[in-house]
């Protein structure tokens, strides 16, 4: 991944960076979800459920089963263009569910 950006389009067409801001904070805060780069990618191309984020401008990406039984959330920011991956991580919960 070094040096390379990768990117994904949301289903509204919009583009969305991974980029080395990304990286740095998954290295740093989420370094075991490096290694699910593509998911986080198709997360945001072909999501199973998408919502607004509670801050201004982001929006909530999820795939089902990442992992049994557990869904990827992705967090984009769409306040710059082109918008970019905030966060990702794995939830135990149905995002239609509360915790």
């Amino acid at each position: 991944m070094a040096g390379e950006a990768r990117q994904a389009t949301d289903p509204n067409g919009r583009v969305v960076a991974f980029d080395e801001r990304t990286v740095g904070h998954f290295q740093r805060r989420r370094p075991q979800m490096l290694r699910h780069l593509d998911a986080i990618l198709d997360a945001i191309s072909r999501p199973d459920l998408r919502e607004e984020d509670v801050a201004p401008g982001r929006e909530r990406f999820y795939r089902r089963d990442l992992e049994p039984g557990r869904w990827l959330r992705v967090v984009v920011d769409f306040n710059e263009s082109p918008g970019f991956v905030v966060t990702a991580f794995v939830q135990h919960h149905d995002p239609r569910e509360a915790p």
